[in-house]
């Protein structure tokens, strides 16, 4: 098995919901690869954000009117959006 397959399978623990999984992966990967400014690989991004995921560090919240973002970490969660 893939390195990226037990990654896959790991995060799919936390969130067993494949749809969820996949917006959540898309969109992490999406903010890393604009923090980046694209200078990174997109299957190394993807497995950051699934680790992320995996370790839990990666929540799927739903996007509420003072809130732009699906997938924030955790940590940066009050900082983004407004409860």
């Amino acid at each position: 098995m893939s390195v990226r397959s037990e990654l896959l399978f790991a995060a799919q623990r936390k969130i067993p919901n494949p749809f969820l999984l996949c917006a959540v992966t898309c969109a992490r990967a999406r903010q890393l690869m604009v923090a980046r400014d694209g200078q990174a690989a997109v299957g190394e991004v993807v497995d950051y954000a699934l680790r992320e995921v995996a370790a839990g560090a990666l929540e799927f919240e739903p996007v509420g009117p003072g809130c732009s973002y699906a997938a924030v970490p955790w940590r940066l969660h009050e900082k983004t959006c407004k409860s």
